[in-house]
């Protein structure tokens, strides 16, 4: 359709009523246009160190750096039929990327100590033991403020406030530590060896936040006037603390 105006951002405004005379094309009642000329970046850098600190203790660690850009409509998936901002400027909808997570630190140590003693009942009390440790800290998910109405009657129905980017807000950091316990007893029979097995998923039982409530009113000009439940939690995917117990048996 034809604009009849413009969005102080500089949005085309359309009529709603669809007649020939707000039509881009009077021959057609509506019409999709299919572009593939997303234009994507994405730098990073990463770090990764290991150390062995001695028989039996490892630590290990890797941290990414990384901003990723882009004008490609939001979807988690590379065959996509979403709608862009602005069907006129695709500049409109350059900005983060939906996947953009600006820092990521993965931690994990490895410990399985050796100790010789005369004492039997310390020796065997202390050795057979394999304790592993993993910590994710990163940013939180982008995520897109969109008004709860349509401001220009396009036909996508989020739209952006007026200059607001895209993808500016973001959920809480994400805090996760996992550990992994394994208890060996001694082998029978010279090749049967029982194993105990304790794992605890997300130790710190922390609430890691992945949605927010970015919806918000926007006043007759198209600015947003955020209410009390704006960039409210609105779920929480990542799972609590789950401790497993397991029985192991090698042979």
């Amino acid at each position: 359709m034809n604009p009849t105006s413009f969005l102080a951002d500089g949005r085309p405004f359309y009529s709603a009523a669809q007649t020939a005379a707000t039509r881009l094309d009077a021959r057609f009642n509506k019409h999709h246009a299919a572009d593939v000329g997303a234009i994507t970046s994405y730098n990073a850098m990463v770090v990764n160190f290991q150390h062995r600190v001695s028989q039996g203790f490892q630590v290990s660690a890797s941290y990414t750096w990384s901003h990723s850009i882009s004008d490609a409509p939001d979807a988690n998936s590379f065959e996509q039929n979403v709608f862009i901002e602005d069907n006129t400027s695709r500049q409109r909808d350059r900005g983060n990327s939906w996947v953009n997570r600006p820092s990521a630190l993965t931690l994990s140590a490895f410990l399985a100590p050796h100790v010789s003693s005369s004492n039997k009942v310390w020796k065997w009390l202390a050795n057979n033991n394999e304790l592993a440790l993993l910590g994710n800290l990163a940013s939180g998910d982008e995520q897109n403020v969109t008004s709860t109405r349509n401001l220009n009657n396009d036909t996508k129905a989020a739209n952006r406030p007026l200059f607001i980017g895209r993808d500016t807000v973001r959920t809480p950091n994400i805090y996760q530590f996992d550990a992994r316990y394994t208890r060996s007893f001694a082998v029978i029979c010279e090749c049967i060896k029982p194993k105990f097995i304790v794992e605890v998923n997300n130790l710190a039982n922390r609430e890691n936040i992945t949605a927010l409530n970015t919806a918000v009113a926007v006043d007759s000009n198209g600015l947003a006037t955020p209410g009390a439940s704006f960039m409210q939690p609105s779920s929480t995917v990542l799972e609590k603390r789950i401790v497993q117990f397991g029985i192991r048996v090698d042979w």
